[in-house]
């Protein structure tokens, strides 16, 4: 008997289901998975369909960031997209807080992929934080979206200049070699200090294989930056004991009685002028971890220590700390 003419099409059901996506006709054909014939539009609806299933059968990924998005967009004050344990996320909470703004923090989550979010790159195109939006600028409907920390905090000191009819703030200067002096810090932070105690950091405890050649070269450039700062610091020191005890200032020069005895030696010096600027306070988050590389500040570095002591005890400081 010839099965030949008895052949029904329902039985390509039983072929492998891989197979059902390969066109079997000039006419461009599929077949379902019943084993019937369907045109290709109606198979790729089909597909659309089962996409559309397999979608809202995947939960969708939340996080504060992605919530941030989806709500309406604040209507003033600031927001700081930063991570929880980002240095350069609380440089900019610390500068929000020593200018009194208001501003809402919100954690990015790389490991939810935030960071790779179009909406966060359309604020940050590096996709790194922190990033800061202005929701009070007035001369534009739209929102100001600002990243790379340095940019944010000259962009900050500038508009509260601007808002007090140009009285700049302390942590600021409208006198224009001043300014050069401490944007010179800033950049050395953001520059030569930040990424060199992140790079200890990646290689200390990061890093799939352990490099001892990359953790010392790295440990060491931060203690070379710390010793630039250090001297820095004690230059400063040297200067305002000499001018304010200049009645033992020949004794000091000598080198008969130590700086150290001094009755002005813990007062507090600065980078730049005689006040705490962006160029001090840019410098306290990083301090604030660099012992996790092994750094003594007190032991290595006792002006660095005393001078990052000092203005972590600031009300403004101690506020971005807590709450940022």
């Amino acid at each position: 008997m010839n099965n030949t003419n008895n052949f029904n099409i329902n039985n390509i059901s039983n072929l492998s289901a891989g197979l059902r996506n390969i066109h079997i006709s000039s006419s461009d054909h599929h077949i379902d998975s019943q084993g019937n014939f369907i045109s290709n539009n109606q198979y790729q609806q089909q597909q659309q369909q089962q996409q559309q299933q397999q979608q809202e059968l995947i939960p969708e990924e939340t996080s504060e960031l992605r919530e941030f998005f989806n709500n309406p967009t604040p209507a003033e004050g600031f927001s700081l997209i930063t991570h929880r344990s980002a240095p350069n996320g609380f440089k900019i909470a610390i500068i929000l807080s020593e200018l009194n703004y208001n501003y809402r923090t919100i954690h990015l989550d790389f490991n939810k992929n935030d960071h790779r979010l179009p909406q966060f790159l359309q604020l940050n195109p590096n996709g790194r934080v922190p990033a800061l939006i202005d929701h009070t600028h007035t001369n534009s409907n739209d929102n100001i979206s600002l990243w790379e920390s340095g940019s944010i905090i000259i962009y900050l000191v500038n508009k509260k200049c601007k808002e007090d009819n140009n009285i700049c703030p302390q942590i600021w200067s409208n006198n224009l070699i001043e300014q050069s002096q401490i944007l010179s810090w800033l950049f050395f932070q953001t520059s030569g200090h930040a990424p060199m105690i992140g790079q200890a950091l990646h290689f200390r405890y990061f890093h799939s294989i352990n490099l001892p050649s990359a953790i010392d070269r790295y440990t060491d450039e931060v203690r070379r930056v710390y010793g630039v700062l250090e001297m820095a610091l004690s230059e400063r020191r040297e200067t305002l004991i000499m001018e304010l005890d200049s009645e033992n200032a020949e004794s000091y020069s000598s080198g008969l009685t130590p700086l150290s005895q001094s009755r002005y030696f813990d007062s507090p010096v600065w980078l730049v002028g005689d006040r705490c600027t962006i160029a001090d306070l840019c410098f306290v988050p990083w301090n604030y971890v660099v012992d996790r590389i092994g750094i003594d500040l007190k032991a290595e570095f006792p002006e660095v220590y005393k001078w990052t002591k000092r203005m972590m005890r600031r009300p403004a400081v101690i506020r971005a700390l807590t709450e940022a």
